[in-house]
């Protein structure tokens, strides 16, 4: 039997699809996005290979690691957004996602917190 057997010829009616939509993006699309998350990873990798760069040498290397985490989370957010699917699922299913990841950012952070690695001093 084939998926055309099983499924039928027509497409699924979107009234069963749970507020998800039934147009999926394209291969090409999925191209620019890899290369747009290729150009993130050769910024982020010209941090290590020029750390002299005047874009991230500001506030004492506080430039460094804030564009490190913009460069983190833009990844993240293309990576969840068009290859998992969030972009097409119901709105049900991506708020989930993102209360979970709220969440284990605040654990991070809470750890963080009671190690004390805000406070470098207490380090020694």
């Amino acid at each position: 039997m084939t998926d055309s057997t099983l499924l039928g010829d027509s497409p699924v009616p979107t009234d069963v699809l749970d507020g998800a939509e039934e147009d999926y993006s394209r291969d090409l699309k999925y191209v620019y996005i890899a290369i747009f998350l290729a150009v993130v990873t050769a910024v982020e990798v010209m941090t290590y290979v020029a750390p002299d760069f005047p874009g991230w040498k500001w506030g004492d290397g506080v430039g460094l690691v804030v564009v490190l985490m913009v460069l983190m989370a833009v990844k993240f957010w293309t990576v969840a957004w068009y290859f998992m699917h969030l972009k097409f699922d119901s709105r049900v299913l991506t708020a989930v996602f993102y209360a979970g990841l709220v969440l284990a950012v605040c654990v991070y952070l809470a750890m963080m917190t009671a190690f004390r690695l805000w406070w470098p001093e207490s380090h020694s």
